[in-house]
């Protein structure tokens, strides 16, 4: 009450008082609002730091790919027009067929062969396919083989089967290559097909499926296949999506060795 009392009865104190209680008042704020600012840069900086590593590991990647050889193939798809085709999009280099009846599939529109063209032998071709509905194959790739074409089916037959159509007239359900692999929906499969001038092999989530020699056989493809040469991509009675397409020349090192019937056998 004395203090009250001095206070009122002198307003210079209660104006120094105040004065003073609200320098402290700024101060802690000024304070916080320093601290603060040095926290959203230092959040800033941590931000910065994982963009610039985001980025540079991209980089890596980009620059190891080319280095490998690899052309990506993301644009210059055109619908292969079955009749029937379901709705087709592409959107960043993912390829969504939609249900067909019962095919919708897309053709490569770029050029083969010569200096800037793709290779239509000695190459890998890679890609990643799933089903997003439905029950057949979520992805049958057409390639080249020298002058004639083969397709990898995935999942055809009703979902099961996995081969190379056709080998001396016999389908991919009946020949050396019949592979039985189920394809969950909604689950990235990565294929990678290497043709050379001595076989042909294909793995699927980089398991090995099969292998077949070139010499003394004959490759072609079913009659519907024939609007997806020379490369192409389609599915069946499903929705499905095929993304990160790429290929690349094979080194002469890489070319395999002669392989026969009886070595596939085994």
């Amino acid at each position: 009450m004395l203090l009250a009392a001095a206070l009122l009865a002198c307003p210079t104190l209660t104006s120094n008082v105040l004065a003073q209680d609200s320098g402290k008042t700024d101060s802690v704020a000024n304070a916080a609002a320093d601290q603060e600012g040095a926290s959203q840069k230092d959040n800033q900086a941590d931000d910065s730091k994982t963009d610039s590593k985001t980025d540079s590991a991209a980089a890596d990647a980009a620059a190891k790919k080319k280095k490998d050889g690899w052309i990506e193939l993301k644009d210059s798809w055109k619908p292969c027009e079955f009749g029937g085709d379901g709705e087709i999009t592409v959107n960043d280099g993912t390829i969504t067929l939609d249900y067909g009846s019962p095919i919708t599939g897309v053709k490569w529109g770029g050029s083969f062969d010569g200096d800037k063209g793709l290779p239509r032998d000695n190459f890998e071709i890679e890609l990643e396919a799933q089903r997003l509905d439905g029950f057949d194959f979520l992805c049958a790739l057409t390639f080249p083989v020298a002058k004639s074409h083969a397709s990898l089916v995935m999942g055809g037959w009703g979902g099961g089967v996995t081969g190379l159509s056709s080998i001396d007239g016999y389908d991919a359900s009946d020949n050396q290559t019949t592979v039985f692999q189920s394809y969950e929906n909604k689950k990235w499969y990565r294929a990678r097909v290497h043709v050379d001038q001595n076989q042909i092999i294909v793995w699927v989530n980089d398991q090995k499926m099969f292998s077949h020699p070139r010499s003394g056989h004959d490759f072609d493809i079913r009659f519907e296949m024939q609007s997806c040469t020379p490369l192409g991509l389609a599915n069946y009675e499903c929705k499905s999506q095929i993304r990160n397409v790429r290929i690349r020349r094979l080194k002469p090192s890489e070319i395999t060795k002669p392989e026969s019937d009886d070595d596939n056998a085994n």
